[in-house]
């Protein structure tokens, strides 16, 4: 995780590295959830025709196919968050080295 932020003598003190394991994080999550998901559906259809003509069968179905689309969303978005702080990390990198050749250090002693 980001343990400060700033702009320091050496730069705006973020880990890179930190960005690129949180992000990485980030996806697992994602492919955890997307697994979950798949085990739930698959549970759902190996059941599906026992309880045809009861009431809440509709009902049933229709939750779990509510439940499917957040779900998916969800992981969607998580996977994306996940993936853009893995790809933002060299960017930032450079970003920052472009900074410090840039300006002057912003000591008062120096």
């Amino acid at each position: 995780m980001i343990t400060k932020l700033g702009f320091g003598m050496d730069g705006y003190d973020v880990d890179p590295d930190s960005l690129v394991s949180t992000g990485g994080q980030l996806v697992e999550i994602a492919d955890e959830a997307r697994e979950a998901k798949a085990r739930f559906t698959g549970t759902v259809a190996a059941y599906e025709g026992t309880n045809d003509g009861f009431t809440t069968t509709s009902k049933a179905a229709s939750l779990a196919e509510l439940w499917e689309y957040q779900v998916d969303d969800l992981c969607k978005r998580t996977a994306m968050a996940g993936g853009l702080l893995e790809d933002s990390a060299d960017g930032y990198r450079e970003m920052e080295q472009a900074v410090l050749e840039t300006l002057p250090p912003l000591s008062s002693a120096e």
